[in-house]
């Protein structure tokens, strides 16, 4: 067994709950000083792409910061007499008493 009972060396607590590790720390620092770094150059590659391309990037880029949406299942609804109408009538009036059928 490579560990013996009640070892002063082991951290029986673990880690604090969303705390990074090592290499996960390092990574995001290292990357976050070369975005840093490059800001400058790459919004002016970024501002010199054509629209197709400029608009395709900024689309690819906001998942980054606007949550994904999980994917839902689509139930049928079930007929009744609500749901199942032909024709919906709507009247509109107005502060001058005009009506307008839409």
């Amino acid at each position: 067994m490579p560990f013996s009972k009640n070892d002063k060396n082991i951290n029986i607590k673990g880690r604090k709950p969303n705390s990074l590790n090592k290499t996960t720390k390092q990574s995001k620092e290292l990357l976050s000083e070369f975005m840093q770094s490059n800001y400058s150059t790459f919004l002016e590659r970024l501002n010199n792409l054509n629209d197709r391309d400029y608009c395709s990037n900024y689309i690819s880029l906001l998942r980054y910061i606007i949550p994904t949406l999980k994917a839902s299942e689509v139930k049928e609804v079930k007929t009744n007499d609500y749901n199942n109408a032909e024709k919906i009538e709507i009247e509109i009036i107005t502060n001058k008493n005009q009506k307008y059928d839409l």
